[in-house]
């Protein structure tokens, strides 16, 4: 029998972890990110998993998901869950944990099987802070270039170093002609400055004093000529294995900060012009590699659940090569959840999956534009094209998240 799993959508859980309080509340913004998208680890759910949302969706919307071939949980307040007997559900899926998010979810906890609470993510531990820091994402790709002898694979001079000054930015800046500089922890792309010019302006120090008092330090990198974003998605079980569950590619804007991901991306649609099996062979190769590295890692000591790790290919002097562990992130993701879309949706469709932000009620206009201009289409049980919003459209959301197949976006 399966286990019945709580899941609850909190994305700002490495702020959490960096401010480190159990009373941790996100900026005003954040929160409203939260509550909006509350619904979107249905994606993940079986029939009788919960989805923690204090505005459950309509019975019209739900009909819709289970029309569109999705397996429909049950949409509970937190005090309704807590209200629950012991029993009533096995294992609790945060976005991520934080010492936040153990303390809001602690009555419900105490509720869960006695598997989960010898889960190592049952209570927070010192070390567990540690996941979520670009240090130790740093320390993860240095092992993974010391143990494997390929060319294309990004030579040390060119990954990233722990830097606690300006003088040492500076520094860096006078021997590259461009810098990516990172906050030790944020998401989604966040927490990224991208400095282009040799000389820091005042926004750029203010920013960089601003991260060393919060967090005592920042991972500076070299600047690359990026071709192409990728995660590959792992899930460490309760058992300790780890098993590699594929890879996406996903977009960022300008800044690094996550757009969206694509959905059944073909090789050559990324890469036109690009020697496929090439292309292939490296992406399978890494995937075994950072397997391996996993099972020897601090990453399958204190987690279990999902992981992504971001990786990027990048030209060098005209040679393609990989950055094969941009970062780590110790929690559920938006790659994971491309994966999940995908198997819902027919092999030859193509399309995006991607997150809105505007004014409240847009996301509402927008939502029913693009349906009529592409209106969801399923055959032999699953989805063919169509636009498809993954959270209720209406009251008068600022945040919302969707995926497109096919039409004329």
């Amino acid at each position: 029998m399966s286990k019945t799993k709580v899941f609850y959508f909190n994305p700002t859980c490495e702020l959490a972890v960096a401010n480190g309080s159990f009373s941790y509340m996100p900026p005003l913004l954040l929160q409203e990110m939260e509550r909006d998208l509350a619904l979107l680890p249905f994606v993940f759910a079986s029939e009788n998993d919960f989805i923690i949302s204090a505005n459950p969706p309509s019975a019209e919307y739900i009909q819709q998901l289970k029309e569109w071939g999705f397996e429909v949980p049950g949409f509970c307040s937190l005090s309704e869950l807590e209200a629950m007997p012991a029993g009533s559900y096995d294992v609790i899926f945060p976005w991520g944990w934080s010492p936040a998010a153990h303390f809001k979810l602690k009555n419900l906890k105490e509720k869960c099987s006695g598997e989960f609470k010898t889960n190592p993510v049952y209570n927070w531990h010192e070390g567990h802070q540690s996941l979520f820091e670009r240090s130790t994402s740093l320390n993860f790709l240095t092992g993974i270039l010391n143990n494997n002898p390929q060319t294309w694979l990004i030579s040390k001079s060119m990954t990233g170093v722990k830097v606690t000054n300006l003088t040492e930015i500076e520094s860096m800046l006078n021997k590259n002609p461009a810098l990516v500089l990172k906050a030790p922890m944020s998401s989604s792309g966040r927490g990224i400055q991208i400095i282009r010019r040799k000389i820091l302006n005042n926004s750029n120090k203010e920013w960089i004093s601003g991260v060393l008092k919060q967090q005592n330090y920042l991972i500076a990198e070299p600047f690359l000529e990026k071709l192409a974003d990728l995660s590959f998605q792992f899930q460490i079980n309760d058992g300790s294995e780890i098993e590699y569950l594929g890879y996406s590619f996903f977009e960022t804007n300008s800044n690094g900060q996550y757009k969206g991901s694509f959905i059944h991306a073909g090789l050559m649609d990324v890469f036109p012009g690009e020697n496929a099996d090439e292309i292939g062979n490296m992406i399978g190769t890494t995937a075994k590699v950072i397997g391996e590295a996993l099972k020897i890692s601090v990453y399958l000591r204190w987690h279990r659940g999902f992981l992504g790790v971001d990786a990027m290919f990048f030209r060098n002097e005209k040679q393609l090569m990989m950055q094969p562990c941009i970062e780590i992130n110790c929690r559920m993701n938006m790659g994971i959840l491309t994966l999940f879309l995908e198997s819902k949706i027919q092999k030859e469709a193509k399309g995006k999956f991607e997150l809105y932000y505007g004014a409240p009620g847009e996301f509402e206009i927008f939502a029913g534009k693009e349906t009529l201009l592409n209106p969801p289409v399923i055959k032999d049980g699953k989805i063919s094209s169509g636009f498809f919003p993954l959270v209720e459209p209406g009251h008068q959301k600022k945040f919302g998240a969707y995926f497109s197949i096919g039409g004329t976006r």
